[in-house]
């Protein structure tokens, strides 16, 4: 029989795991956020939810049911959270280890009778297992958010769910030293547990409160770059654009890093357009954005401007460099063989370029490579020109 005080904490631990439940399948339909990381989550705090219930039918009878079932359960939960933040941060999945530790677990806990004169080793095993998920769970988040975010945030991100790892593991030790406490730190139906019940209390708040967050942020992100790219090219557009010159001039004038602007027109893209129809020239943007992806850096901002025009920001090159690059762009353009329907398409580039110096303003710089850019197509097309 479980105690009042225990059974009340054990009621809680399951009301917030149903209603952590019921919140991330609210998440899935109708919100539609993150979806097949959010049902994910789902699965993992109703596992946990079924696993406690199952926790509290346990008596002094063996039961596979009760015991083994019970524990591996909860760890499916732990695993299911693992798998929802890999589709989440669209890391590689770690199913065949994942599954490797429970069934290591489960062989582990078949040698000995599932009953409460075993909860100790049981436990020490359930332990184990779970630490080492968590473990793996905090390396998923540190990877995921190294990219994005600074050191202090990282570490901050990442640390609650470490510790939770590291409780896990704290309690195996403990009950490995110590077997005979496994009243105060196992079970869940004594006065004794009542520390280790508000301990699952708290990891379940803090487990949802930080995925949850972490969900939203992602779409936050997701919807912020969405709103800086062009969907036809996967290329910045015009917005981002602003914002990255601003920065690059910022830059110029606190350190005289000098940068440049290249704007790419490709040539009779009209013509493609009355030819070939509006799909053939949507498969010439695309397989032009691809390849001038490839040959520029990674410090190198390439952009759709507009129609079939391309801007091009190249940080800390000269007058001279420029040019060069100019025209490597306009030779990956020309080497393109690009058919549609079996007819070949000639995909070819009038380029202007303007680069920083003291005179010019930032507002003027893509004035001044628009400039240059019809200059080069009132020279025959297919040519390269500076505005300096």
């Amino acid at each position: 029989m479980i105690e009042n005080s225990s059974l009340i904490l054990v009621q809680v631990i399951c009301l917030l795991s149903f209603a952590a439940t019921i919140a991330w399948t609210v998440m899935v339909t109708p919100m539609r956020v993150a979806p097949s990381a959010s049902w994910r989550f789902a699965l993992a705090n109703f596992s946990i939810l079924i696993g406690m219930l199952l926790y509290t039918q346990r008596t002094f009878e063996p039961s596979y049911l009760h015991w083994l079932i019970a524990d591996n359960i909860i760890l499916v939960g732990f695993c299911l959270l693992r798998w929802g933040a890999q589709r989440l941060y669209h890391l590689n999945s770690s199913y065949q280890f994942d599954i490797g530790v429970l069934l290591v677990t489960c062989g582990f806990m078949l040698m000995v009778q599932p009953q409460a004169e075993n909860a100790s080793y049981l436990m020490i095993i359930l332990s184990l297992a779970a630490s080492v998920l968590f473990f793996m769970l905090a390396k998923d988040h540190y990877t995921a958010f190294k990219a994005n975010f600074t050191a202090f945030a990282t570490y901050w991100l990442v640390v609650p769910i470490f510790l939770i790892g590291l409780l896990f593991f704290i309690r195996s030790v403990i009950l490995i030293i110590y077997p005979e406490k496994v009243a105060t730190y196992a079970a869940f139906n004594t006065e004794q547990s009542i520390p280790v019940l508000w301990t699952y209390i708290v990891l379940i708040l803090v487990v949802n409160i930080l995925i949850i967050g972490n969900t939203i942020n992602r779409l936050v992100v997701k919807i912020m770059t969405l709103a800086n790219k062009d969907p036809l090219t996967d290329l910045w557009n015009r917005n981002a654009l602003q914002k990255k010159l601003t920065a690059e001039h910022e830059r110029w004038l606190r350190d005289k890093v000098m940068y440049s602007v290249v704007l790419i027109d490709i040539d009779h893209f009209k013509q493609i357009n009355d030819t070939h129809g509006h799909t053939a020239g949507d498969e010439v943007l695309k397989l032009t954005a691809k390849r001038l992806s490839k040959v520029t850096r990674k410090i190198d901002f390439l952009c759709r401007f507009g129609g079939e025009e391309f801007v091009l920001i190249l940080p800390n090159t000269t007058e001279q460099q420029v040019l060069c690059v100019a025209d490597k762009l306009q030779q990956t353009l020309a080497e393109i063989d690009f058919k549609w329907q079996g007819t070949p398409i000639q995909i070819q580039a009038s380029i202007g370029c303007v680069t920083i110096t003291e005179s010019l303003a930032v507002d003027s710089l893509l004035q001044l490579a628009d400039k240059a850019m019809y200059e080069a197509k009132a020279s025959g097309r297919n040519c390269i020109k500076s505005a300096n």
